[in-house]
Order: C-alpha cells, then structure tokens, then sequence
C-alpha cells in the first residue's frame, strides 16, 4: 500500500462518477451509506453530487443533523493489478446548478451508464449539492 499524491487523488475524482457518500444517521442513528452520482472539476476543485427526496427524507433529516460527511471512490486498473481508492471528508451543502456547473457536466459525462436523478426520477424533488471539502487521502495497493 503507499499513499496517493493530491495529483492522483484528482485523478482518480476525475476518472470515475459514482461513489458511496456517508451521512451521519438521523436521531443519532447509524451512519447512512449511500451509493451516488457525482462530478469532480478539478479547474475549480469541486465535487458535485446530486439528491432525490424531500425535506422529510431519510437524506435530508441526516443533513439537518448535521452537514458532515464522507465520501469514497474505488477503482481497479485495466489489468485488475492496482486498486486505488480515495476518502474524501467535508460538508455538504445545497448549491445551485450554475454555481457547480463543470462539476455537474463531469457528472454527465462520467455517468452516461449510472443512474441519474435528473433522468429516472418520477419526483420533482432533486437538488444540487455540493461537497465542501475538508480533507482527502488516497492509496494505491497493488494486488
């Protein structure tokens, strides 16, 4: 195992569009893990993410809780040789798509295969966010 540069941190966050976020769980509950889309634009070094629900969602009463969360990306090389992965932490927060927009294209295009809530959803209810981050790491083990 040895650890990955902020470089190949960016790299990894920019190759791939789905993740596992992490929200505190409500009622001082247990975490609440949960797959996600997601864009990185590393020009403005922001990570993107979009949610379904409303104010009463499991989602939302764990972000009014508190804004804390993490997040992890995963990867394999082609040749299923090196495995990275990356944790990010920080807070997240409701922003607008403009403000976010290269991160929200990173998530279009990287997730051409991955449900998107702005396509398959029934509910009107999908709001931007942001991941303001407080810190990262990453590794690299080789297999």
């Amino acid at each position: 195992m040895k650890p990955l540069s902020d470089d190949g941190i960016v790299d990894v966050l920019s190759r791939n569009g789905i993740g596992v976020l992490a929200l505190a769980g409500p009622d001082g509950g247990p975490p609440y893990p949960l797959p996600v889309a997601y864009g990185y634009d590393p020009a403005t070094d922001t990570l993107a993410v979009q949610l379904e629900g409303d104010e009463s969602s499991r989602k939302y009463r764990c972000l009014d809780r508190t804004p804390a969360v993490g997040f992890t990306v995963y990867e394999e090389d082609e040749s299923e040789r090196v495995w990275r992965s990356v944790v990010v932490t920080g807070r997240l927060v409701e922003t607008a798509y403009d403000e976010a927009e290269p991160a929200f294209a990173a998530l279009a295009r990287n997730t051409q295969s991955a449900p998107n809530p702005v396509r398959w959803s029934d509910s009107a209810d999908v709001a931007p966010f942001e991941l303001a981050v407080d810190d990262w790491s990453g590794r690299a083990f080789d297999v």
